[in-house]
């Protein structure tokens, strides 16, 4: 049911024979969306459907030899730092990457939720998670993707945090990046980016009610929780097949090169 889903919602796309390569740098949220959500079979159907040649693969990225980290700042370290090494998949520098593969993907992990409070202008060589760095440090990797215009990328807003394991507080932060980066980032140098995807992660799977029945406004929703008992931050399978669909139709807007529904006008999934 869900694959036929998936083509009446992409059977508007003209038929036309193209090959792109797309690639998902993930953790263990990313990955449990792109195979719960079948991201892989949606792709499949559509090529067998549309006699197209879309690949989609993934990554677990930063991995070893790197901590298990995917913050802002790790991408900034890795990628812009210098301290990528293209001898080892798990830190291999976008360069490299986008040499392989025509999409590119990244994420954060469902602790990138954690934001502190902190004023300033940010410092986009700290650690410390506040919207100041955190801002800083998404205009210096824009910046980088902009330096890459042959390649599209698509960039995922927050996982929300399991409302056991946060705090009020941090999900209002949270919200507030997440409304930054879909309404102000892409725009607020009044330069066009348009190789850059918003895929909004965080508007499928956190709640957006100010007053909901369980939790609170930006928190995981409760329908998506894995458990309401212990604080798993993993969304469930319900919610990956959700957004699995999303996404899987976001790789195939921007291989069919569709200009508006691909995000050329900043449009965010």
């Amino acid at each position: 049911m869900k694959h036929l889903t998936l083509s009446l919602i992409i059977c508007l796309f003209a038929a036309s024979s193209y090959s792109q390569t797309a690639i998902l740098l993930h953790h263990s949220t990313g990955g449990n969306m792109y195979n719960e959500g079948d991201v892989p079979g949606y792709i499949s159907d559509y090529n067998a459907q549309h006699g197209t040649s879309i690949q989609v693969s993934e990554r677990a990225y930063p991995s070893t030899p790197y901590p298990w980290k995917n913050y802002p700042y790790d991408y900034w370290y890795l990628w812009i730092n210098g301290e990528c090494d293209n001898s080892e998949p798990g830190i291999e520098c976008l360069k490299s990457i986008a040499a392989s593969y025509e999409i590119i993907s990244w994420k954060h992990c469902f602790p990138g939720c954690h934001i502190e409070s902190g004023d300033g202008v940010g410092d986009v060589s700290s650690e410390t998670m506040t919207l100041a760095n955190y801002k800083a440090q998404y205009r210096a990797l824009r910046e980088k993707m902009d330096a890459l215009p042959d390649n599209e990328f698509i960039v995922w807003t927050l996982a929300p945090l399991h409302r056991l394991v946060t705090n009020e507080d941090k999900a209002l932060r949270s919200g507030e990046f997440v409304h930054w980066v879909k309404n102000e980032w892409l725009t607020e140098d009044e330069k066009e980016h348009p190789n850059i995807h918003i895929f909004d992660f965080f508007g499928i799977t956190a709640e957006q009610d100010e007053n909901p029945a369980h939790g609170f406004q930006y928190c995981l929703k409760y329908g998506y929780e894995r458990s309401h008992d212990k604080g798993d931050s993993h969304p469930n399978s319900l919610a990956n097949e959700t957004a699995g669909l999303v996404f899987a139709r976001l790789i195939i807007d921007i291989a069919a090169g569709n200009p508006v529904a691909s995000g050329r006008q900043n449009q965010t999934y």
